[in-house]
């Protein structure tokens, strides 16, 4: 179907310009009329207070309507918010159902310079199919009377900031619009398909039910196969926390046996200190004054010290023996968890 607007209908920049999964007149009732869309558009710009007046024809043959809002500004320069006057203007040479060209002059009353400009903004929906269109925006910054270069530079500057963020919102938001009615399309044929194939079920049964059957098991393989695929890595997971804590635990072992056995070589040594210092009291006794001492005053080893030294090397011995046994298990699950990680890294 020939495309009855063309790109010489536009002027200005060229905002949007993509055809839509929509009809014509659709993509005409959802921008210019009190539709749930343009409810939700104004919305979430932040425009409220909107009203609008039905389309009427005036004595050109066009038709008109009128919308007043205020609009939320972030710009901090011009204020937090400004009403708005939008005059839309329907062509009369727009053809229902074929192609519409709609021209929007939108006048703001309460930003900087506001009697200097106001913006026109030009829409043509035209037919692409039976169910699809293309839309083509395009806007434009008009001046009543003209600013010097300063002035102007801000209000283009604002201006076209403001409205290339607009219909990029407007284009993003029609393209969920185009999703939503395609999805209920879709779901009504849907439907209706299936209608159509009960009939056609019982004919080709005795065909479709050896596919289905090896399909179906098929598939309960792949889930019984994907099942106990998460089965052995839950197991792999909780047989590595339960080597995890047994490490912990002996490692904390380990520490325990490491200060008990400091604590029993400091024994050792304070006790052969004190064996050293009795020798070298016997030796100095005895070399001071030997003819005075007899043989049964000689002092001897401190029975009792020398029976808690070997007390504390029994000690030593038995805890060293344990330390060797922890150390032996702390490796063996240190193997088992490697064997265990490796594995799990081939499956």
């Amino acid at each position: 179907v020939k495309e009855t607007v063309s790109e010489n209908d536009l002027y200005g920049r060229i905002f949007i310009n993509r055809v839509f999964h929509i009809t014509a007149d659709k993509m005409f009732e959802i921008l210019f009329t009190n539709s749930h869309f343009m409810q939700r558009f104004l919305n979430s710009r932040s425009i409220v207070d909107a009203v609008s007046t039905p389309w009427n024809r005036d004595s050109s043959g066009n038709q008109l309507r009128t919308l007043t809002y205020t609009v939320t500004i972030n710009n901090p320069l011009c204020g937090k918010f400004t009403t708005a006057t939008e005059k839309q203007i329907l062509h009369k040479q727009s053809q229902k159902g074929q192609s519409y060209q709609v021209d929007a002059e939108v006048l703001t009353h309460d930003v900087p310079y506001h009697d200097y400009f106001y913006t026109v903004n030009r829409y043509c929906i035209s037919r692409t199919s039976s169910h699809k269109c293309r839309l083509r925006v395009s806007a434009e910054v008009k001046y009543k009377k003209q600013p010097w270069g300063l002035v102007k530079s801000v209000i283009e500057k604002n201006t076209w900031g403001g409205i290339q963020e607009n219909f990029k919102q407007l284009e993003s938001d029609l393209l969920m619009e185009e999703y939503a009615i395609n999805q209920s399309i879709e779901d009504s044929g849907k439907l209706v398909a299936l209608r159509r194939r009960r009939r056609t079920l019982h004919r080709g049964l005795a065909e479709s039910l050896p596919k289905r059957s090896s399909q179906h098991s098929s598939g309960d393989m792949g889930v019984e196969s994907q099942g106990s695929l998460i089965g052995r890595k839950r197991d792999a997971v909780s047989r590595t926390t339960t080597i995890i804590v047994v490490m912990s635990v002996f490692l904390l072992l380990l520490v325990l046996l490491n200060i008990t056995l400091f604590l029993k070589l400091s024994k050792i040594e304070h006790a052969a200190q004190s064996l050293y210092h009795v020798q070298l009291q016997e030796e100095s006794s005895l070399n001071v004054s030997p003819e005075m001492v007899s043989k049964e005053e000689i002092p001897q080893y401190d029975k009792e010290q020398v029976k808690h030294v070997k007390g504390v090397l029994r000690d030593s011995i038995e805890m060293l023996e344990q330390l060797k046994t922890s150390l032996s298990m702390l490796q063996r699950s240190f193997d088992h968890l490697n064997r265990t990680q490796s594995s799990k890294t081939e499956s």
